[in-house]
C-alpha cells in the first residue's frame, strides 16, 4: 500500500499551506512518482506528485443530483465514462466553482461547497483540481494531479449552486411585489426562515425582484401565511445593497423539511406608480430609482409599456397614454432613457431598456388605466344579455342598479361586442338578483366612451344598495360594421369596417367627402361630422374605398369596391370626428372634479379663454361632469396657463345650460388674458393625514363639498389604512387606530370597507356623505 493511500483519511489536515492558496498556473510540470512527466520541475517542499493540466478538449462538464442542469453534483466524463470531482479547499469563494458555472453558461456562482452537499458518488473521482484562478475556460485547465488522481474520498465530491438555477418571488400577497419570499432550490420552491429578518433583507428581495424599495419586512404567519414546502434558505443577513438575495451571507442552504413559524415575507413600494390623479390607477407615471421616486419623459413610454404598469398595480386595461397637462405637473428629476416592452410583462423594471428618442424631455409621460379588471353579463347564455358584472382586485360582484341608466348600458355592450343596448331591464327580474352584497359603485358613462373604466365612477359615499337591486341590460346582439379606432373616444378616429367576424379594414382618402361621414356618425349614436381628414396609413389592410351617397341609415347598404388588401406603401386614410366626440375635463388639478377646463373639439384638445369666465360658466362645466355645484372659478394662476390652442366657443354661460355647448355665443374681442380658465366642483376629494409627524401619519381626513372632514375609526376596516398609504405614495405599510381627537372635529365618513389589495381610497365603500361627530371610539388615525 502506498504512503498516500495510508494519509488519504487525513491528507486534508497534511497539505502544507499553499495547496489553499491561489496562485499563478504552473508553468513547468513536476513528475510523480511512478510516472514520466515532460518538462520536470522541482515539486513544492513536502508534496509528492505532479500537477496536471488535462489535454485540451479532454472531459465533458455535468452538474447532478440539483433538479437542473445549473446545479448539483460536479461530475466531468473522461474516457467516456463520468467519475465526481473532489476537492479540499474551504474558501467561501471557491476559483473552481466560478469555472464550472462559467462553463456551463449557468451565470455566477449562488453557492459551493466542497462537502457533498448534493450527496456522494459511488462511481470514479477523476479529477482533484487545485490552484484554480477562476478565469480558467474549462475546469481541467486547472492543475491537478492527473486523471483518476486523487487524495480525497467522495465525502469531498463537490457541489455547486449558480444563479440560473435560483429563482425569487413572492408568493400569496396578491401581486409580485408583496407576500411571502420564496426561493426556488432543485426545482421545488420553498421559504426563506429568518426569526430575524428585517428592512435591510428585505430592500434586497425588492431591488431584486425591480419592486423598487421594500415598505415592510414581516412575519409571513401573520400577513401572508406560512408556507407548506420546503425550506429553502435559513438565516440570511443582508447589509441592503447586495444585487441578490444570495449574495447575502446565508448559514443554511436547503431544501430542509422543517416548520414554518418563522417564514419570512416583504411588501415592496413598487417600481412604478401613478401619481396626480383620482386614485391609484391615473396619473404621470414615476418610476423607483434606488430609494427616490423620479418621473418618466413622455416619449420614454407607448400603449405597450402602459399596458405593463396597469398590470404591474393591480390596474384594467390600459385606456391612453398622455403628455403635460392632464394631472398636476410634477418635478424633479426624470429616470433616463426609455421602456421597450412587449406589453406581456408582469413589471415594467423587467422591460429592455432603450435610449431616449430625443434631445431634452418635453413632459411627464401619464397614464390612465381602467380601475376594473373586467365586465361580463351573467345569467344568460348569450353573453350579450344578463345582469351586469364587473371586477375589481380579483373578485367578481354584480352592479347595483341605482346609479345605473341607458349611456352606461350602452357603452358596456359596444365594449363586449354586443352593438348598443337595446334595453336596461328592471332590477331582480329573470337574470336574478346577484350573490351577496351587490357594488354600489355609481357610473357615469356620456355614451361616447370605448370602454366601461373610462367612464366617470363613485363608490366612497354612495348609499348601500337593496338586497336583490341588480343592474341588469338586454344588448342588441348586432356587432356594429363599422368603428372609429385611435381617437378620443368611439366618435372620433380612423375609420375601420368590418371585412369578417374580428377582422377590420381602414379605408384609404380617395374621394372620401362627407356625405359617407354622415352615414358613419349616424350609424355609430355620434351626431353628425364636426371634421372629415385624412390621416398618415398604418400599413394595416385597407378597402379601396365605400360609395355612399348619405341616406343609407346603414354602412353595409353602401357599396364596398373590392376586398381588403394590404397595401405596399402607407397611403392616406380616413379619419372621422363627430359631433358625438365633444368632451369636457378638468385637467392640471388634483383629480377629475377641479382643473383647468379643456374642451375636445374637431379632434383637438383645446382650453378655454379666461376672458368673461365666471361661477356660472363653472357651475355649467360641474354639472356636466357630474360633479356636482361649482365653488369657484379661479383662473391660470390656481391650475396653470393653456398648454394647447384656444376654443372659439360659446362664454355666455347663464348657469343652468347642460353643457357648455348650449351657452349662447358672445361677440368675441380677443383672449387678451389667455387660457386657463379654471373650475373647482363640490364633487371634489381630496385626502390628507393630519396632525401627525409627517405626510404618512396622522388623522385621516377627507375634503368634500369645499370642507375637510376626519373618518371615524368605528366601522372602518384595518385595510383601509393599507389604501390611503398607497395613495399618498407612502408604501404598503399602515396600520389603523382609533384615537380620540384632543379638540372636537366634524367628520365626514364612517364605515370605510376598504378591503386587501385596494390601494385607492375612492374604490372602497363606506357610510354616506354627511357631516357628523365620531363616536367615544375616536377618529381614523393612520401610522405608517
Amino acid at each position: 500500500m502506498s504512503l498516500m493511500s495510508l494519509l488519504a483519511p487525513v491528507a486534508h489536515q497534511l497539505l502544507p499551506p499553499w495547496v489553499a492558496q491561489p496562485r499563478p498556473r504552473p508553468q513547468t510540470q513536476a513528475t510523480p512518482r511512478g510516472s514520466s512527466c515532460s518538462r520536470p520541475r522541482p515539486a513544492p517542499p513536502g508534496f509528492c506528485g505532479c500537477l496536471v493540466p488535462a489535454e485540451p478538449g479532454a472531459g465533458e462538464l455535468r452538474l447532478v443530483g440539483g433538479g437542473g442542469r445549473c446545479a448539483g453534483r460536479v461530475e466531468v466524463k473522461h474516457d467516456g465514462e463520468w467519475g465526481s470531482v473532489c476537492v479540499y479547499d474551504f474558501k467561501q469563494e471557491s476559483g473552481w466553482a466560478a469555472v464550472v458555472c462559467r462553463q456551463l453558461g449557468c451565470g455566477r456562482v449562488a453557492r459551493a461547497s466542497v462537502y457533498a452537499p448534493f450527496g456522494e458518488a459511488t462511481g470514479r473521482i477523476w479529477l482533484q483540481p487545485h490552484f484554480c484562478r477562476g478565469n480558467e475556460e474549462k475546469l481541467q485547465d486547472c492543475p491537478h494531479f492527473s486523471w483518476g488522481r486523487h487524495f480525497c474520498d467522495h465525502k469531498w465530491d463537490i457541489g455547486v449552486t449558480c444563479t440560473d438555477a435560483v429563482e425569487l418571488r413572492l408568493a400569496a400577497g396578491g401581486g409580485p411585489c408583496a407576500g411571502r419570499v420564496e426561493v426556488k432550490l432543485q426545482g421545488r420552491w420553498g421559504s426563506v426562515r429568518d426569526r430575524d429578518w428585517d428592512m435591510e433583507d428585505a430592500e434586497v428581495v425588492c431591488q431584486q425582484l425591480g419592486c423598487g424599495s421594500a415598505a415592510g419586512a414581516y412575519s409571513a404567519i401573520s400577513r401572508f401565511g406560512k408556507g407548506d414546502g420546503p425550506v429553502s434558505l435559513a438565516m440570511v443577513d443582508c447589509r441592503g445593497d447586495e444585487v441578490t438575495l444570495w449574495d447575502c451571507k446565508i448559514r443554511g442552504w436547503g431544501p430542509y423539511t422543517s416548520t414554518h413559524n418563522f417564514d419570512t415575507a416583504v411588501a415592496c413600494q413598487g417600481f412604478a406608480r401613478l401619481v396626480g390623479g383620482d386614485g391609484a390607477c391615473a396619473g404621470r407615471l414615476e418610476v423607483r430609482r434606488g430609494r427616490a421616486w423620479v418621473g418618466v419623459c413622455e416619449d420614454a413610454v407607448d400603449m405597450e409599456a402602459a399596458r405593463v404598469v396597469c398590470r404591474e398595480l393591480g390596474c384594467g386595461q390600459a385606456l391612453a397614454v398622455l403628455g403635460t397637462g392632464r394631472f398636476e405637473a410634477g418635478t424633479g428629476p426624470f429616470w433616463e432613457g426609455g421602456f421597450s416592452c412587449t406589453g406581456t410583462e408582469s413589471l415594467l423594471a423587467t422591460c429592455a431598456r432603450r435610449p431616449a428618442r430625443g434631445q431634452g424631455c418635453a413632459g411627464h409621460a401619464s397614464i390612465i388605466c381602467s380601475s376594473y379588471t373586467g365586465f361580463r353579463l351573467a345569467g344568460d347564455s348569450s353573453g350579450c344579455a344578463g345582469r351586469v358584472e364587473v371586477e375589481a382586485g380579483g373578485t367578481w360582484g354584480s352592479l347595483c342598479a341605482t346609479g345605473w341608466d341607458l349611456p352606461d348600458a350602452h357603452v358596456l355592450c359596444r365594449h363586449l361586442g354586443c352593438g348598443p343596448s337595446a334595453a336596461i331591464v328592471p332590477p331582480g327580474g329573470s337574470f336574478g338578483g346577484g350573490d351577496g352584497p351587490l357594488r354600489p359603485d355609481a357610473f357615469g358613462c356620456g355614451g361616447s366612451e370605448r370602454h366601461p373604466g373610462e367612464c366617470p365612477t363613485a363608490v366612497l359615499g354612495e348609499p348601500a344598495c337593496p338586497p336583490g337591486h341588480a343592474a341588469a341590460v338586454n344588448c342588441s346582439g348586432m356587432a356594429e360594421p363599422l368603428r372609429l379606432a385611435e381617437g378620443e373616444s368611439r366618435c372620433d378616429g380612423r375609420l375601420e369596417v368590418a371585412t369578417s367576424p374580428g377582422a377590420w379594414a381602414r379605408v384609404p382618402a380617395g374621394l372620401w367627402d362627407a356625405r359617407r361621414s354622415t352615414v358613419v356618425c349616424q350609424q355609430l349614436g355620434c351626431g353628425v361630422p364636426e371634421k372629415v381628414h385624412a390621416v398618415p396609413g398604418s400599413g394595416s389592410a385597407a378597402l379601396p374605398g365605400l360609395r355612399c351617397n348619405g341616406s343609407e341609415e346603414n354602412p353595409a347598404w353602401c357599396n364596398v369596391s373590392g376586398t381588403a388588401t394590404t397595401p405596399t406603401g402607407s397611403p392616406e386614410e380616413v379619419a372621422v370626428v363627430c359631433s358625438g366626440s365633444r368632451r369636457v375635463r378638468l385637467a392640471g388639478g388634483p383629480g377629475p372634479c377641479a382643473g383647468r377646463v379643456e374642451v375636445y373639439v374637431e379632434g383637438t384638445w383645446a382650453t378655454v379663454c379666461q376672458e368673461n369666465w365666471d361661477l356660472p360658466h363653472a357651475t355649467v362645466v360641474c354639472r356636466q361632469l357630474g360633479c356636482g355645484t361649482a365653488l369657484a372659478a379661479p383662473g391660470s394662476a390656481r391650475f396653470g396657463p393653456s398648454t394647447g390652442p384656444l376654443w372659439p366657443g360659446a362664454l355666455g354661460c347663464a348657469g343652468t345650460e347642460a353643457s357648455l355647448w348650449d351657452c349662447p355665443a358672445l361677440a368675441r374681442g380677443g383672449c387678451r388674458r389667455g387660457g386657463g380658465a379654471g373650475a373647482e366642483c363640490s364633487e371634489h376629494r381630496s385626502l390628507r393625514l393630519a396632525g401627525g409627524s409627517g405626510r404618512c401619519s396622522g388623522h385621516l381626513e377627507v375634503r368634500y363639498n369645499g370642507t375637510w372632514g376626519r373618518v371615524c375609526a368605528k366601522g372602518t376596516s384595518p385595510a383601509t389604512a393599507t389604501a390611503v398609504c398607497w395613495q399618498l405614495g407612502c408604501g404598503a405599510g399602515g396600520r389603523l387606530v382609533a384615537a380620540p381627537a384632543q379638540a372636537p372635529a366634524p367628520a365626514w365618513l364612517a364605515w370605510v370597507g376598504c378591503e386587501e389589495g385596494t390601494r385607492s381610497l375612492w374604490r372602497c365603500p363606506s357610510a354616506p356623505w354627511r357631516l357628523q361627530a365620531c363616536s367615544p371610539g375616536g377618529d381614523a388615525h393612520v401610522t405608517w
